[in-house]
């Protein structure tokens, strides 16, 4: 591995040499979905200069594509791994045992530490989840809810599921059985379901009394929510909003999933009041944009399978989803 390691750092400094923009290798480590290297400009080389070389580092050494990202004084080239060592949620479960109240499990981060997201903090109350398909969006989104449901009873966490593709006879997965208890109402697929759901939530959310805990916490999922907001219209749009907008502090969370969630589609609203974007794969910076909310992410440089980030302002954070088992 080690020896690897060096000839890797070695094609990227002779690439970035012969390209006029010299910087140096000053170390790496080996994450479960990628290697990434630490990269030190030489004096007079612009962060724009190596950007603007992606493809170049790529094709050096043995890539379709790299990600770069800014960490602390360094820049990370991040490379796939040829092979990806799956995080299961259950073995991160097992390690971190008690956690605090209302805390989801996401993953592993770049560093190696286990990613946690609290529902009660401003900074994450409603989620985003994002990603072409194939980018492992619904693993990550049942890796979240099923760490809530280990960590709280019944009593202490509710869940509202909005899942137009399921089918009126579910299959009765492990996943629909670990999260059974937890039903404070039918799977909602027709658009009649959605919107009597989703209003009987905005109704218990506006009994609760400011400023106090109320339980359970509800988490609301919601599956496809560009198609649940196309069929559901201004009046579905309009209600996930109010949720977004009034839920954290009475216990309300959101909790969606979509390829490509743009203002027009799901309502600039509601979209900026979903606070934490976990971002996969998508095709194009364009679409990490839309999906980041901000320029320059990288997200259209993942791998995919599970390679997500996480955007909170300005602030991403690379993080293999833990997968729901």
């Amino acid at each position: 591995m080690y020896t690897r390691l060096s000839n890797t750092a070695d094609r990227i400094e002779a690439v970035l040499r012969d390209r006029h923009a010299p910087a140096t290798v000053v170390g790496g480590k080996v994450m479960p979905g990628f290697i990434e290297m630490l990269l030190r400009p030489a004096p007079g080389t612009k962060v724009n200069q190596v950007r603007a070389l992606q493809a170049d580092i790529a094709l050096a050494v043995g890539k379709s594509n790299v990600r770069i990202a800014q960490s602390g004084t360094h820049l990370a080239i991040q490379i796939a791994r040829e092979s990806r060592q799956p995080v299961k949620l259950s073995q991160l479960l097992g390690q971190l045992g008690t956690l605090p109240r209302f805390t989801a499990v996401l993953g592993l981060s770049e560093d190696g530490a286990p990613l946690l997201a609290r529902l009660a903090s401003p900074d994450v109350s409603h989620v985003l989840v994002a990603g072409t398909t194939g980018s492992g969006k619904t693993s990550l989104a049942r890796s979240i809810l099923l760490s809530l449901c280990d960590q709280h009873r019944p009593r202490e966490l509710g869940l509202v599921v909005l899942d137009p593709k399921r089918h009126e006879r579910g299959a009765g997965d492990d996943f629909e059985r670990a999260i059974e208890k937890h039903l404070l109402l039918p799977y909602a697929r027709t658009r009649e379901e959605v919107i009597g759901t989703v209003n009987r939530v905005i109704s218990v959310m506006e009994k609760r009394t400011a400023g106090q805990e109320s339980l359970p916490r509800i988490v609301v999922y919601a599956d496809e929510l560009a198609d649940l907001c196309q069929t559901g219209g201004d009046e579905l749009i309009a209600a996930l909003t109010r949720i977004a907008q009034r839920g954290r502090e009475p216990g309300v969370h959101l909790l969606a999933c979509t390829q490509k969630p743009t203002a027009k589609v799901i309502g600039s609203l509601l979209k900026a009041n979903l606070p934490l974007r976990l971002v996969g794969r998508v095709l194009s910076a364009d679409d990490a944009r839309v999906a980041t909310g901000i320029a320059g992410s990288g997200a259209e440089r993942l791998n995919g399978c599970g390679d997500f980030i996480a955007v909170t302002g300005n602030k991403t954070i690379r993080f293999q989803a833990a997968l729901p088992v």
